[in-house]
């Protein structure tokens, strides 16, 4: 049974001896790791998603970035992301904001990539990030934008319902191509609860979400849905509007247990192994444990991919990188 299979069955909640895996690591922990073990060691992870972005960004100088919809980031902090240096929405008013065309080009060589070659047995996704609150808040700020939620609401329906129009183009494109799933990437969590609560979440973030969704499965498509913190409240919801696989299950969040008990057989899960605690924090045999925890508890009865949290910055020690794949290789 080849990797795209493992997926399929896992979405249906089919057991998988092995549970299947995956293994993203930022870029400065992927050259940590080359230099350390070798690039080969990095080629032979046989993980079970290819995955290509659609974000593209143009470097401005050493310390800035411009991405496709025009927010300009300061990169001098660490991270994965930086700081929008530029609001592009001063006021909640759309009519001198001209929203992108996506680049069709780009993304056909990417979705070529994503089907061809050495991907073809594993379960391919594209992925839109920053695909709705987040490009938002890219574009107006997230105090605004959150403000703009109680008294702008019109401004917020109009804005988001935009940037679903943007993602359903691109998703449109891509799905001229047999990849298996599109993967939306937003937060909309703390460590405690929804960043904006569940009535504003169900107010203007749930219909967009329903207008993207349903475009996906209208073409017989699966969706992955990633957003980091506390989002429980809305697994009913997601589970509603046809969402196959959330993403990132933070252990320190969740009664792992209870979500598997109340949502297991409706949703999957990909994550569990915390980027947070255990994998920078713990000793190997810590990770080891949490790990087997994850596959022995999520991993029943299907509906579970097993991963790290997010990609592994550098501040993981190789060690213990190791010890995550010793137990999922080792199943």
């Amino acid at each position: 049974m080849n990797q795209k299979q493992k997926i399929i069955n896992t979405i249906n909640h089919i057991q998988c001896n092995p549970v299947p895996f995956q293994l993203d690591l930022t870029h400065d922990m992927e050259q940590k790791v080359i230099g350390t073990l070798g690039a080969d060691y990095i080629e032979a992870l046989d993980n079970c998603f290819a995955l290509e972005r659609n974000e593209e960004f143009t470097d401005l100088d050493p310390h800035r970035k411009k991405d496709m919809f025009g927010a300009v980031w300061l990169m001098d902090q660490q991270g994965d992301f930086g700081v929008v240096e530029n609001c592009l929405l001063p006021e909640p008013d759309l009519s001198e904001y001209i929203f992108p065309e996506p680049d069709e080009a780009r993304i056909r060589e990417k979705c070529e990539r994503l089907v061809s070659g050495e991907n073809k047995d594993r379960f391919s996704m594209y992925i839109i990030g920053f695909s709705l609150y987040e490009r938002a808040w890219s574009l107006r700020g997230v105090e605004n934008i959150l403000m703009d939620m109680a008294l702008n609401p019109e401004f917020v329906t109009e804005l988001l319902d935009r940037i679903a129009d943007y993602n359903n183009k691109v998703a449109s494109i891509a799905m001229e191509y047999p990849i298996d799933a599109i993967f939306y990437g937003d937060d909309w969590g703390q460590q405690k609860g929804l960043i904006m609560g569940p009535r504003y979440w169900r107010e203007f973030i749930k219909p967009a979400l329903n207008k993207m969704y349903s475009h996906i499965k209208s073409k017989g498509r699966y969706l992955c849905q990633h957003s980091c913190g506390d989002i429980e409240e809305v697994f009913p919801d997601l589970i509603e509007l046809g969402l196959d696989i959330y993403n990132t299950f933070q252990p320190e969040i969740y009664d792992i247990e209870k979500v598997k008990k109340e949502f297991g057989d409706r949703l999957s899960f990909y994550g569990g192994v915390s980027t947070q605690t255990v994998l920078p924090f713990g000793t190997p045999d810590e990770v080891r444990e949490q790990t087997r925890k994850m596959l022995t508890v999520m991993g029943k009865d299907g509906g579970y991919i097993c991963a790290p949290t997010h990609s592994m910055p550098a501040d993981i020690p190789v060690e213990n990188m190791q010890a995550f794949l010793e137990v999922v290789q080792s199943q």
